[in-house]
């Protein structure tokens, strides 16, 4: 990853309506698969055992950016009309009680729609313009006043996804909205070159992060998600060059020469990196946006991109298993030494799992300390690993060694999460592990962005292997996501009529999937995940 990215222009404007009109949907190309942190919830170990969420859930909102920093400027005249007054109960709330069969394209279609509707419905702010962040279990905007990058980048890279999907273009309309506010509020030029991004902003856009506070990756990447993703729906050239600056930044600052790999985290200031890595730091970067950043670079710039993927999956397959335990390592020092730290590492003296039962080392005595593991990343990592491989041989850099290599790294940790992530009974994953015994933390609730990840990993190996045991763990967590996270209620139209109308996706769900009421809208939480495992959904079948 040493390579320097070429320069780019500093001008970053959106495209005018004068420039040519956005081409036709798209099939061919596949969207990052992204996941959240995990889900957090409490601070102390009584109200971690109450709270329906886990210690994690919530994604770290560190600040980002000097406030003195020139935003780019949008143009006066959009590439597509202003967001209209649509998508009203009637066109876009209401849900086709005759579903298409699980795991068909229509159904994947219609659950693009279901969430992006939603979304649409709740979440646009028509006045100071983005998305709000924060909604309720009901859709309700809980707290106007503070906007964040993910999900408003998130929401870009739905409604584009949706675009592509449907060719409808109220949600490119959509997309362009949340555009038009990263570019005003939330992109920040660097005085050495490349841009990064603000995390936090208040309604109108000012920001809210204290000035000079420390970049943190994942936040990085997940900003330039919205972008490429719309590029990809509108292949607009001032969109590229932004998206470039983004990469610029990020290899010129995050990136490690020495021992490879990025760091968590970067001062805008002194430009100094961090002294750690993490899964954060590894498969986010990737997932969030070189996977999908690779299809639409060219020249040397994607051959870049493509250096960066594989040294990141390489990276991955040497130092992240761990055969004792049987889930990733998460954490890392500069040199890839494991440095389990903050709520990843717990004194567990005196606690008990969610059934009751103590945890107990090999030996069966107490075990004092332990390490969380976070089924969900074991799941994403090894689709990482499958769709890298798959991108590399498709780009014509095929090696049969590294092929065999992660393929059996990426069986082998969904094989041990099937193991002990994985709910046979009722379908789905759950969250958060003591990696030492196996044993849920904190509680036996499941994530909505873990089963994407489980899924699709699942059904990837089914695809890859013909392995029937694959295919029914991909087919129960569909059912059980349909069934469960995605929210359906009979309501009474302004026709007096009862329909069945969509709110989106639940963050969390029970064991058995009884719904919990954790926000619909979050930092962490948008309409991001629920269309990208339906584009991917589609991707993969056609391998």
């Amino acid at each position: 990853m040493v390579r320097p990215t070429q320069s780019v222009p500093s001008s970053i404007q959106p495209r005018s309506a004068s420039a040519p009109a956005a081409p036709a949907p798209q099939s061919g190309a596949a969207a990052p698969v992204a996941a959240d942190e995990v889900s957090l919830a409490a601070a102390s170990t009584q109200a971690q055992a109450q709270s329906p969420a886990s210690p994690v859930s919530a994604e770290p909102t560190a600040a980002t950016a000097p406030t003195t920093a020139a935003p780019a400027t949008p143009s006066a005249t959009p590439l597509v009309p202003d967001v209209p007054e649509l998508l009203t109960l009637e066109e876009a709330g209401q849900v086709d009680p005759a579903r298409p069969a699980l795991g068909t394209p229509a159904f994947w279609t219609a659950q693009a729609r279901d969430e992006v509707d939603f979304f649409a419905r709740v979440s646009v702010d028509r006045e100071q313009g983005g998305f709000f962040t924060h909604l309720d279990a009901d859709g309700k905007v809980t707290n106007p006043d503070e906007k964040f990058l993910m999900p408003t980048s998130r929401q870009v890279h739905a409604y584009s996804a949706a675009y592509r999907m449907t060719g409808d273009l109220r949600y490119l309309q959509l997309a362009r909205h949340g555009v038009d506010f990263i570019l005003a509020h939330h992109v920040q030029h660097a005085p050495e070159g490349g841009v990064y991004f603000t995390q936090r902003v208040d309604r109108s856009g000012a920001p809210l992060d204290e000035a000079g506070s420390s970049l943190v990756i994942n936040q990085q990447t997940y900003g330039l998600t919205g972008l490429i993703g719309y590029y990809k729906a509108t292949r607009d050239p001032k969109i590229l060059e932004v998206i470039r600056q983004g990469h610029e930044y990020l290899t010129k600052h995050f990136n490690d020469p020495v021992h490879g790999g990025f760091f968590d985290g970067v001062d805008p200031k002194t430009g100094q990196a961090a002294t750690t890595k993490s899964y954060n730091s590894t498969v986010y970067p990737a997932t969030s946006a070189l996977l999908e950043l690779a299809e639409i670079a060219e020249g040397d710039f994607r051959e870049q991109v493509l250096d960066q993927v594989e040294e990141l999956g390489s990276l991955f397959a040497e130092h992240f298993p761990d055969p004792e335990t049987g889930f990733i390592v998460e954490n890392f020092t500069a040199d890839w030494k494991p440095d389990w730290r903050s709520w990843q590492r717990q004194e567990l003296g005196g606690q008990t799992d969610p059934t009751g039962r103590p945890f107990l080392d090999a030996t069966g005595n107490p075990l004092e300390t332990g390490t969380i593991g976070v089924g969900g990343h074991n799941t994403q990592g090894a689709l990482f690993l499958l769709r890298a491989d798959r991108l590399l041989r498709e780009s014509g850099r095929p090696d049969e060694a590294r092929s065999q290599a992660w393929t059996g790294v990426a069986r082998g940790l969904v094989d041990g999460m099937l193991e002990r992530a994985y709910d046979p009974q009722h379908g789905g994953w759950f969250d958060v592990f003591v990696r030492e015994t196996g044993q849920n933390m904190w509680h036996t609730n499941k994530a909505f962005w873990q089963q994407e990840e489980g899924y699709l990993a699942t059904l990837a190996l089914a695809r890859l292997t013909g392995e029937s045991r694959y295919r029914e763990a991909a087919d129960k967590t569909l059912e059980f996501w349909d069934q469960k996270f995605m929210d359906r209620r009979s309501e009474a139209g302004p026709d007096g009529k009862t329909a069945l109308v969509s709110y989106g996706d639940r963050q969390t769900v029970a064991a058995d999937g009884a719904p919990l009421t954790d926000p619909k809208g979050a930092p962490g939480k948008s309409s991001y995940h629920t269309t990208e495992m339906a584009w991917l959904a589609r991707e993969i079948d056609r391998w």
